[in-house]
């Protein structure tokens, strides 16, 4: 019989989906100020060799041969087994919900959509192609004429046109900041316009290197404004491949297949997808074998669990862009100063916390999360940074480094303690995360810590306000190189509320901008987490590794870094000719 403890480890993957779904309202993003000369160990290598670096994971499995017998791909309800929860705002522009968002991208369509976002590929959606680009500037999207929106009144399958393109971004540009959280990733964009109805012309300022990404990221779903008020659980409707059934909060979701999809290759395939959050271990077994299930979302531990009961089990893992880190208000004493923010940093285990919460099945992160490996620092080069040395030798010249930054920092001033430390109550509740850090910075440091659980909600507000001057919490994490960067570490940045000024940082923020060729962004993108894991106004510890069970007849199940690449199930079909099928 299972302890409650092991209960508490076999459902706490699902509990941080829930987590996850609206951990992007918190905008834990790292901020602060310049920084100053720090004591550096004379030797920054440690003796122990460097661990293998974390593998990179296909965005879709490859699906078995096809067989003779198999004459259509179409057919089939997927059934599948995640966690889920929505933030009771169900218009795609305004939800900060990323399992929400998930949902609504089988239903809504954008001008692209994401090849793979780990390899950051791109692909036409509403578009019929890739866009004309005259200039740097310019960009000119011809729309696919077979777009149509549901047959659903009052939009009845009437053609989506460039007008609705333009309208979904002018209400997003034009509108309250705090009505449209994703607001700021248009300011690029100087202008719109449709000339006719299969047209959009969109011009940007000046070069902008993330210009495309914004019509391919959630913020680019494309809404019929006829509707925009009466967005609900039981009302929504777009032109993407399936239609939207039902949304029960926590219990069930499900869509239909959109018979008149615009899509390539005659998609979708699936006659529908019903998901339901995952429960025991028994059940889950139980399901899969009565074929009452045919995939699911889990965890490491998990996984493991259901592979032993069930070995004829496929799985996929994904490297994700969600990370959980910590911020510091570092123009808040003793925050403001450097020596230590640095000692607080470095003294953090990001290992044990890798082997706590997720046996190992994670990935340690520079502020770019490891999931985007275009962008995210090498971890061959994370592994010599402070705080993330490998090996007991590593650990060890890592706490001393903690410890010479807290006593330059002490012999200036007096720290005054206990230094608190806010944290959600479900993180804390099924983690224990800031409860690690403190004791990790006791057991080092000598430090006291007091850790305070609040309210995500109160989080968010306390942070926007500037009075949450230490926080760990989870995020969502981008995919764009710019989303990681300027809105947070730029001096201008709409999210840099805490006063981060650095010219060089700046200038190279500013760079990855205008740069078009990706090799030297890529570069420029290295440079700058090369600076922020200096500043140590704040860290992205980890992320989960997240991984996908399903029985071998499913094929092209689709799995990737970020949030709303859902509409790739347009391509996920069900071989009924395999031997698992019956």
């Amino acid at each position: 019989m299972a302890t409650s403890r092991d209960r508490r480890r076999y459902s706490r993957r699902w509990f941080l989906g829930a987590l996850g779904a609206s951990a992007g309202a918190a905008g834990l993003a790292a901020l602060g100020c310049d920084d100053d000369e720090l004591p550096v160990p004379e030797d920054p290598t440690p003796e122990a060799t460097e661990e293998p670096v974390y593998p990179a994971y296909p965005s879709t499995p490859a699906p078995d041969p096809t067989r003779e017998e198999q004459t259509s791909r179409h057919g089939g309800t997927l059934r599948y087994a995640a966690a889920f929860s929505s933030d009771e705002e169900f218009d795609p522009h305004r939800t900060t919900s990323a399992a929400l968002l998930g949902q609504q991208a089988l239903i809504y369509s954008r001008l692209l959509t994401y090849e793979s976002q780990v390899e950051g590929t791109l692909t036409p959606d509403l578009a019929i192609g890739m866009p004309e680009q005259p200039d740097e500037l310019t960009y000119i999207f011809e729309l696919n004429p077979e777009a149509r929106w549901h047959d659903v009144a009052p939009l009845d399958g009437r053609m989506v046109t460039a007008g609705d393109v333009l309208a979904s971004v002018e209400r997003q540009r034009t509108g309250r900041a705090q009505d449209f959280p994703r607001r700021g990733r248009w300011d690029p964009i100087s202008s719109m316009e449709a000339p006719d109805d299969r047209t959009v012309i969109a011009r940007s300022g000046e070069p902008f290197a993330g210009t495309l990404a914004r019509f391919a990221s959630p913020e680019g779903l494309v809404i019929p404004l006829e509707v925009e008020d009466a967005l609900s659980a039981t009302l929504q409707v777009g032109s993407g491949p399936f239609r939207w059934i039902e949304w029960s909060e926590g219990s069930y979701a499900s869509v239909a297949r959109n018979e008149a999809w615009h899509g390539p290759e005659d998609g979708p395939f699936l006659d529908g997808i019903s998901t339901v959050p995952p429960r025991s271990i028994e059940e889950l077994e139980a399901d899969f074998r009565t074929r009452q299930l045919d995939a699911v979302e889990a965890g490491f531990l998990q996984a493991e669990e259901l592979k032993r009961r069930l070995p004829d089990l496929r799985e996929a893992r994904s490297a994700v862009a969600r990370f959980y880190g910590m911020r510091f208000l570092s123009s808040f004493p003793p925050y403001d100063d450097p020596r230590l923010r640095r000692a607080l940093t470095v003294a953090i285990d990001r290992r044990e916390m890798l082997e706590r919460f997720f046996n190992g099945s994670g990935t340690l992160n520079p502020w770019i999360s490891a999931g985007v490996e275009r962008w995210s620092l090498p971890q061959t080069e994370l592994q010599r940074q402070p705080g993330y040395l490998p090996g007991s030798g590593g650990r060890e010249q890592d706490k001393q480094d903690a410890r010479t930054a807290l006593a330059a920092y002490r012999a200036e001033q007096e720290l005054e303690e206990p230094l608190e430390l806010l944290v959600t109550f479900n993180l804390e509740e099924t983690l224990g995360m800031a409860g690690l850090i403190a004791g990790q910075l006791r057991d080092t440091l000598q430090l006291d810590v007091q850790v305070t659980a609040v309210g995500i909600r109160e989080l968010a507000q306390r942070l926007s306000e500037g009075e949450a001057p230490w926080a760990v919490g989870i995020d969502n994490g981008w995919i764009e190189l710019d989303d990681w960067l300027y809105p947070y570490f730029h001096s201008s940045g709409s999210g840099n509320t805490f006063v981060l000024r650095d010219e060089d940082l700046d200038a190279k923020i500013e760079e990855q901008r205008a740069e078009m060729s990706v090799e030297r962004r890529q570069q420029i993108g290295y440079e700058v987490q090369r600076r922020l894991l200096e500043l140590n106004v704040g860290a992205n510890f980890v992320s989960e590794d997240v991984v996908t069970l399903s029985l071998p007849y499913v094929q092209l199940f689709p799995i990737d870094a970020g949030e709303a690449y859902q509409d790739r199930f347009a391509r996920t079909w069900i071989d009924r000719t395999h031997p698992s099928f019956v």
